[in-house]
């Protein structure tokens, strides 16, 4: 265990503890990837002006309230799709990644659109969110 300074990608800075023993360097490869990421603030800051520009949820109060919080868990974590596969397209620029770059993007515009409370419930398990996306986009469900 290990406190260690690291500057997030976002500029601010923070003493995070690092769990486990520092077996082949595993302790640098994680303030490695601490360093591309955004503080927890701004990073709460983004997932929460994501989910302000989304649409509002229709349906009974009960169904609106269960499906606030599922769909804020699926858009997180669309999010954080998202930015790893930015990261993959910045590292490596083939044309194969930039043709999943748009379906993924495609998908998750879908998913964002979606104001059915009902739907979001019905479709809680991120998987099954997705591949409902995949399916309702013309020529990629295929």
């Amino acid at each position: 265990m290990a406190l260690c300074r690291i500057t997030y990608r976002c500029g601010h800075t923070d003493t995070v503890e690092i769990k486990g023993i520092n077996l082949f360097g595993r302790r640098k490869k994680k303030i490695a990837r601490y360093r591309t990421i955004d503080c927890p603030a701004c990073w709460a800051a983004k997932v929460r002006w994501e989910l302000d520009s989304l649409p509002a949820l229709e349906g009974s109060d009960e169904q609106v309230f269960r499906a606030a919080d599922i769909r804020e868990k699926i858009v997180e974590m669309l999010m954080r799709m998202e930015d790893e596969a930015q990261k993959d397209h910045d590292a490596r620029d083939e044309r194969g990644t930039i043709k999943n770059q748009k379906a993924v993007a495609s998908a998750i515009a879908w998913l964002k659109a979606q104001a059915s409370a009902s739907w979001w419930i019905d479709h809680q398990e991120p998987l099954r969110a997705i591949i409902a996306a995949s399916d309702a986009l013309p020529g990629q469900g295929d």
